[in-house]
């Protein structure tokens, strides 16, 4: 058997096993797991194995941030679901922006030539997780705080309010996206694929960290008047963040 064979085998089992054991851990939903199935088969065949376990270890960090004080958010109110779990619309919203930045720069719809860079690509793509990673940490981890506020003007508010903010939240945003890109500097390292210079590293994880409090943003001012919902918060500040990410990386002709 071929080394492409292997690989392309490899990876129809590794996403099978990651949308089920998402399914069976109660982190999403039959739709959810679906979606989530055939989001990272694609990411799998367009960008390989590396970009597949990127997408294991943010399905991990989800899976504990979600798990965590799980029964005082479920007596609030303020859990995800009704156990915790995530439909496709959750889904779609988190992986959308990292499908779309493959797509353009490996796709047949162009004739095979991509309309960017496929370095830059990754680069935007590891962006893109380390995006939803910061916002899922912030909110999951940040709704347990006491001492929350909007974000809009610094209000207190109730624990699990569409924009709220809290100290606790916010480390953990930082978390998110730091730890996204040094894990994918990780991989790329043991998969000899050539890592990220170190202010390629800083500008991604402060711009993942700024689509955190873009969301959290539009969460308090759209959210909030029923004019988006949470997916179209969370789908609308990645795509803003990475777009700026992309022109900063245009700027200075990466």
């Amino acid at each position: 058997m071929d080394i492409l064979g292997l690989n392309s085998i490899s990876i129809v089992f590794i996403c099978l096993a990651l949308a089920s054991i998402a399914y069976y851990e109660g982190l999403l939903n039959v739709s959810g797991t679906i979606a989530a199935f055939l989001i990272a088969l694609f990411i799998g065949y367009q960008g390989g194995l590396s970009l597949v376990f990127l997408l294991v270890i943010f399905l991990f960090s989800s899976f504990l941030a979600t798990r965590y004080k799980f029964p005082y958010k479920k007596e609030r109110g303020i859990q995800q679901g009704l156990e915790g779990e995530r439909g496709w619309t959750n889904v779609l919203a988190n992986g959308a922006v990292p499908t779309f930045v493959l797509l353009i720069a490996r796709s047949p719809l162009f004739g095979g030539i991509g309309l960017i860079r496929f370095d830059v690509a990754i680069l935007l793509f590891v962006g893109s997780v380390a995006a939803a990673a910061s916002d899922t940490l912030a909110s999951e981890m940040g709704m347990v705080s006491d001492k929350v506020h909007l974000i809009i003007n610094f209000k207190r508010v109730e624990p699990g309010t569409n924009g709220g903010i809290s100290l606790y939240g916010e480390m953990w945003a930082f978390i998110g996206a730091a730890y996204t890109f040094l894990v994918a500097q990780a991989v790329f390292y043991i998969s000899s694929v050539e890592a990220f210079s170190l202010l390629m590293t800083l500008l991604g994880i402060s711009i993942a960290f700024m689509s955190c409090q873009i969301d959290s943003i539009l969460g308090a001012s759209l959210e909030r008047k029923g004019l988006m919902g949470k997916s179209m918060v969370n789908l609308s500040a990645i795509s803003i963040s990475i777009t700026i990410f992309g022109g900063i990386l245009w700027l200075l002709a990466y």
